[in-house]
């Protein structure tokens, strides 16, 4: 369970006072003021004794706001030795006494496990309760814990009606989670536009969330042009706010869409790919629908998992890949393996729509966790299979789960190859071989050797981990024997693929720029 520090108990006491319906005569009104600040450590007025004594007095009365202070002064041992049970008779009194308020502290301590047993079924519950009962504070907290599924099975559309139900009622909270659900497609077609709109009008109202995510849509061109002195606007008021992520944010010098294919992200509706035809990182993200796999596909992969914004038309993070499969009938098991990244062993089981992965997890960082570690569950995978003469590639879409956020994560498209079993060429057919590239990583040029065993021509490009092509060239009538060349790459420190093409073959190599 949480600590929770008397300091906490009272500023729920003072808000519920805040929040509480007018219902005391001003003798009362003037005993519970009193007893609430004799309850403050430090106050001249501190008599916790006294206090509590006001509490009970005013409970065995009738008098609901009292019960609901008694309750959470339980649940803190405050006073009082904590006592679990006392805490939610009183609370559940209060509540069923028409202090609605009382419906959202219970909740909120089954929601933390403070002072009772962690259960998300009961908070969700209360919540309920509360927000039916007149508390519109928690319209939000009910219809977050649908959203992201705790207590209760994830329901987009019932999240969609509680919140709208609270913004109906005014709720800044409610205005943002609705204009969230649209920024990230969660029971709405994903539209930035739409949750511009509701981000502005939750922001006029003081949402320090509401301003942060307008905030991200200005610095990222999300549904709107980039605009740096909007973005930092928005974020700065957020942040003097108190809102930590708008601080994190304005302390970063790279935004998440660094690399913007537009300067205004418009979002569009992604239709399903059938049949995929192409081998090279997609800039926009395809959704792909999964094909038979009637083949074994076990084998050793390199590849690339490309990470898209929400909308999916701006790639926002590419990560260099080395897969191990090993299939027995529909069953998969693996070793994913990130350059400069975490490593994970994977489980999962073929079926026909998708490939499902079985307890099977990651770390990982990205823009919005640098500091930190993620962790993420492998959710499912749709894949189509490709064969080439030299190849056997895997191409579709990966879902990971965000475990922190309770939500999934955002669109992934991967692409694995693993080069044909080379016990099955012949030592005449290879003419190209010992392909070495050195160094690597390397500054601004490397040298490339490599083995002919007759003459030929050879072409040789350098494509980003999106598949844009930075540098070609052609070697004609090459001699036999061993060939070295010296190639100078402008481009951005990372990761490359190099790719040397003789004929109908292809050798590729990944480079490493400094």
């Amino acid at each position: 369970m949480r600590k929770i520090t008397q300091k906490t108990a009272v500023f729920l006491l003072l808000l519920g006072a805040m929040l509480c319906r007018a219902q005391e005569s001003p003798e009362i009104k003037r005993a519970l003021v009193t007893a609430r600040l004799q309850l403050i450590e430090g106050s001249k007025n501190y008599n916790p004794e006294a206090g509590l004594a006001t509490y009970q007095q005013l409970a065995a009365q009738g008098n609901a706001e009292a019960m609901n202070g008694l309750g959470l002064l339980y649940s803190k041992g405050i006073s009082v030795s904590l006592d679990e049970q006392q805490a939610i008779n009183w609370l559940e009194k209060a509540g069923e006494n028409g202090y609605a308020k009382a419906w959202y502290n219970l909740g909120l301590l089954y929601k933390e496990g403070v002072g009772v047993a962690q259960n998300y079924e009961k908070a969700i519950s209360c919540f309920e309760k509360a927000a039916k009962g007149g508390y519109d504070r928690a319209w939000n907290t009910w219809g977050g814990m649908v959203m992201k599924g705790k207590g209760t099975a994830e329901n987009f559309p019932l999240a969609i009606s509680v919140f709208q139900q609270g913004a109906d009622k005014g709720s800044s909270q409610c205005i943002y989670s609705l204009g969230y659900m649209h920024y990230k497609g969660f029971g709405y077609p994903q539209d930035y536009a739409q949750a511009i709109g509701l981000f502005e009008q939750a922001a006029q109202k003081n949402n320090a969330a509401a301003m942060y995510m307008l905030g991200l849509c200005y610095r990222n061109g999300y549904g709107v042009t980039i605009d740096t002195e909007k973005a930092k606007y928005w974020l700065n008021k957020s942040a003097v706010l108190g809102f930590k992520k708008s601080e994190i944010e304005l302390s970063d010098p790279e935004a998440e869409n660094a690399h913007p294919n537009q300067l205004k992200t418009v979002s569009k509706p992604i239709d399903e790919v059938i049949t995929i035809t192409e081998t090279d990182a997609p800039d926009t993200f395809k959704k792909v629908k999964q094909a038979p796999i009637a083949q074994n596909i076990s084998g050793n992969y390199t590849g690339t998992l490309l990470r898209y914004d929400f909308s999916g038309q701006n790639i926002i993070s590419s990560t260099p890949l080395e897969i191990n499969l090993q299939q027995d009938g529909k069953q998969l098991t693996g070793e994913w393996k990130e350059i400069a990244g975490d490593t994970a062993i994977f489980n999962a089981r073929i079926q026909d729509d998708a490939i499902v992965f079985e307890d099977s997890r990651i770390d990982r960082t990205e823009h919005f966790y640098k500091d930190t570690i993620n962790s993420y569950e492998f959710k499912d995978a749709k894949l189509q299979l490709l064969q080439t003469d030299e190849s056997l590639f895997l191409a579709g879409n990966l879902q990971l789960y965000n475990i922190k956020e309770w939500e999934n994560e955002k669109p992934m498209y991967l692409i694995l190859e693993k080069k044909q079993d080379q016990t099955t060429v012949t030592q005449e057919s290879e003419v190209l071989s010992k392909v070495v590239v050195y160094p690597n990583p390397f500054g601004s040029s490397f040298e490339l050797s490599f083995d002919l065993t007759e003459e030929t021509n050879v072409n040789a490009s350098i494509y980003s981990m999106t598949g844009n092509q930075l540098y070609t060239t052609r070697w004609n009538n090459l001699e036999q024997g061993v060939q070295k060349m010296n190639i100078s790459l402008n481009a951005p420190s990372g990761y490359y693929i190099l790719r040397l093409n003789y004929g109908q073959q292809v050798k590729s190599s990944i480079l490493i720029k400094q």
